[in-house]
């Protein structure tokens, strides 16, 4: 073949059809003009071959047919396939557009909902567990205040004493009234379950040591080991107690004494360390905030028969004594002491003194919250990946939209012109799909 650029150009094309075939012949016209004899025929085998391709489409208008058949699959199917792959992408774009904004906002949400979180629980959100611990080991300090403050209540409590027996005429029930707050009042913080418990003081105590757990090692097991790596012995450290749902067997020591009463694991604890003594304990505080809300409004009712009643009843000194002002600061302090322990921060805490595996579970729901950001972060990258993507998309679609429209519009006039040519010149429209998968482009 030739080196015409005019043929090389057109030999690159997807296909070849019956007018490419004419150029081609028209191109070599030229380029084989020496070939040709003096009738007129050329004697090139190149352009024999050509010559024999256009007499082949040409027999029973194949050519014709051939070009009806590529109109239609380009009107029916590319044409319509490219502009549904563009609005496809212009979608995708628009999407990713959307949905970046979307994750922005969600990982904006995500990092104040773990700051929100870590403020409630007065952390720096640095070392989650670290700092977790360090709050745990301060707990010492809150319950030797807080025994103090039930001390105060010292007075109430006996005041409901000599109510009762008032009310049932120095003739009241044997049994004990709030016995577990008579217990802090009279000898503070320094009660342990055991003696709660079995109404005896233990020979021995064995703390737990919550000094191990400020080690930043965590347990790949999700159940708590109590084995040879937790030192029991008579150690001044922290007090580990447990969550309700981890049962603590209390085990003696074979080296004492036969018979020798040893208070270790849940029993070694405060009263206000265990979380079963604690649940006691507020029971009986809320069991004293009735009565002294009850009293505060029978005292300050002003309706005439209680009148009467106050004025002509002789009661003792130790419940005529106590003023409407005593009732309603005792009501003030018990509800400071209660919301206290029901705190959302201490009772974490509560549970982190005695359970390690559920310092791990707390920090474990932090640093979810606190991953959420940087997981809507990535996300808001691959946005930006999608988007890029998609434009990259729609421009090669539209480039390779662009060069079949011109393709189609050419092979269109080209089929016109020569339907014309078998009438004579008359003007002749393709009509129907063809214009319509052309329009807007």
């Amino acid at each position: 073949m030739p080196e015409s650029q005019k043929i090389v150009e057109l030999l690159q094309g997807a296909y070849i059809n019956y007018f490419h075939c004419c150029q081609i012949i028209e191109v070599l016209r030229d380029t084989e003009k020496d070939t040709k004899n003096f009738l007129g025929f050329y004697s090139s085998q190149r352009m024999k071959d050509w010559q024999e391709i256009e007499g082949m489409y040409k027999k029973d208008n194949v050519y014709l047919a051939e070009a009806a058949q590529t109109l239609q699959r380009l009107a029916q199917y590319e044409i319509p396939g490219l502009k549904k792959q563009i609005t496809k992408n212009d979608q995708v774009v628009s999407d990713a557009i959307k949905k970046f904004a979307d994750y922005g906002k969600q990982s904006e949400d995500a990092k104040k909902q773990f700051e929100k979180n870590v403020q409630k629980m007065g952390l720096k959100g640095v070392s989650l567990r670290a700092e977790l611990l360090a709050l745990a080991a301060d707990l010492p300090a809150f319950f030797e205040q807080t025994s103090k403050d039930i001390q105060q209540l010292s007075p109430a409590r006996d005041y409901f004493k000599a109510f009762r027996s008032y009310m049932h005429q120095n003739s009241a029930p044997e049994s004990s009234i709030l016995p577990l707050l008579a217990l802090i009042c009279d000898r503070g913080v320094d009660v342990t379950t055991y003696e709660w418990k079995y109404h005896q003081k233990p020979d021995r105590i064995e703390q737990p040591n919550f000094e191990l757990l400020l080690k930043d090692d965590k347990k790949g097991s999700d159940e708590i080991d109590f084995g040879d790596d937790i030192d029991f012995g008579d150690d001044d450290g922290g007090i580990d107690f447990g969550a309700d749902s981890v049962e603590i067997d209390i085990v003696a020591d074979d080296s004492g004494a036969v018979g020798e009463k040893v208070a270790s694991g849940q029993d070694a604890l405060s009263l206000l360390e265990n979380s079963e003594a604690q649940k006691a304990l507020k029971l009986e505080l809320n069991e004293l905030l009735a009565f002294l809300s009850m009293r505060l409004d029978d005292e300050t009712r002003e309706t005439g028969a209680d009148i009467l009643i106050r004025g002509a009843e002789k009661r003792p000194d130790d419940v005529a004594k106590v003023t409407d002002k005593d009732l309603k600061a005792w009501i003030a302090e018990i509800e400071r002491v209660l919301k206290e322990f029901e705190n959302p921060q201490k009772i974490h805490l509560f549970k982190i003194r005695g359970c390690p595996q559920y310092v791990e579970q707390v920090v474990e729901q932090l640093e979810k919250k606190r991953d959420m950001e940087q997981r809507y972060k990535r996300l808001q990258s691959l946005m930006t990946d999608n988007q890029e993507a998609a434009r990259v998309a729609v421009s090669k679609a539209n480039a390779e939209l662009k060069t079949i429209v011109e393709s189609t519009r050419l092979l269109q006039k080209q089929v016109e012109a020569e339907i014309s040519k078998k009438y004579n010149g008359r003007r002749v429209n393709l009509m129907g799909g063809i214009n319509q998968a052309l329009g807007g482009v």
